[in-house]
């Protein structure tokens, strides 16, 4: 397989003529150092990191709401195949992506990109059937699902460009977000296996909502301060009430999870006073903005810092209500 990045736009033909030709993979060993240069740009340790926590913290929330935690095989198979899945949605973003970044010039290729087309089809069916592999020592229904949860990811890529719901940014973004939920709702599966029961409809949803709410606000934000960061075709303005939705969603989740998972009353205020605190910062920065060019302004709270404080809180509190 082999797989070119190049480190930054504004790196000239020449250079990366050069790149590409250090880069050239042969053998089984240059099949390895290409893999290896992939993880390390397009899915580093902190994302892998980031995606598991997320599945361990949705995990101890359906043990709690269930009344007591089950930890077996199923369980670390649902970590390491969450990792899995999280890298296939990286890869099938990387496919949809090439044409236009061959397009603009991010990258170069002296076969316009079809040995990165088939390097990345080969490592999406690679991490799929692992995937695969390891849910199938559980069960069939988790097989199924792993797959699955692949499976749509491509199927969602297909309809949002190859279907009439192209033609809306909102069907897009529907479609498009979808396959976060359906990730995230792979936690549930495992759970499910793993301790043999279920959950009322309403904390599941409220578990998986909080999680795809955090990451919808890390995905609206990360890039603030990059310069033409609004996604979705929105403007700067349109974003804020965005965020805001997402906030208040996180607050009503919050009071959800502390009810059905028994918390302590601590951690209904701390998600409540998490949503408002993001919504002052929120507020403060689009009041703050200059009137040229207010999307080259960054944010010191953008992009991660609330996800990490809504898994913060739920492993603290799970952690205090266990003892």
């Amino acid at each position: 397989m082999y797989i070119v990045r190049v480190a930054s736009q504004e790196m000239t033909k020449a250079q990366q003529g050069f790149q590409r030709a250090g880069l050239e993979t042969v053998g089984f060993g240059g099949v390895l150092r290409a893999v290896r240069t992939y993880v390390s740009e397009r899915f580093p340790v902190s994302q892998a990191g980031a995606v598991l926590s997320a599945y361990v913290c949705c995990y101890l929330l359906y043990g709690k709401a269930h009344g007591y935690q089950v930890f077996r095989w199923v369980t670390v198979v649902g970590g390491m195949t969450v990792v899995m899945l999280a890298l296939v949605r990286r890869i099938i973003d990387d496919v949809d992506d090439l044409p236009e970044d061959i397009r603009t010039g991010r990258f170069s290729f002296v076969d316009d990109g079809r040995r990165r087309f088939r390097g990345l089809i080969f490592g999406g069916v690679t991490a799929t059937a692992l995937a695969g592999v390891l849910n199938a020592t559980c069960s069939l229904g988790l097989l199924a699902a792993s797959v699955g949860v692949a499976a749509w990811f491509l199927v969602a890529m297909v309809i949002v460009k190859r279907t009439m719901v192209a033609k809306s940014r909102t069907l897009q973004y529907i479609v498009g977000e979808t396959c976060s939920a359906v990730f995230l709702l792979y936690s549930y599966v495992v759970w499910t296996e793993a301790a043999g029961g279920s959950l009322p409809t309403i904390a599941v949803i409220a578990i998986v909502g909080l999680f795809w709410t955090a990451f919808q606000f890390w995905g609206f934000t990360r890039k603030m301060g990059a310069g033409d960061w609004a996604p979705w075709g929105l403007t700067v303005g349109e974003i804020r009430p965005v965020l805001i939705v997402f906030l208040t969603l996180a607050a009503v989740f919050s009071v959800l999870i502390a009810h059905y998972a028994h918390l302590p009353v601590g951690y209904l205020l701390y998600g409540l006073a998490l949503s408002g605190v993001f919504v002052a910062l929120v507020l403060r920065w689009w009041l703050q903005l200059p009137a040229r060019e207010p999307e080259r302004v960054g944010a010191f709270w953008a992009g991660m810092p609330f996800g990490v404080a809504v898994e913060a809180g739920v492993l603290i509190a799970v952690l205090v209500s266990s003892l």
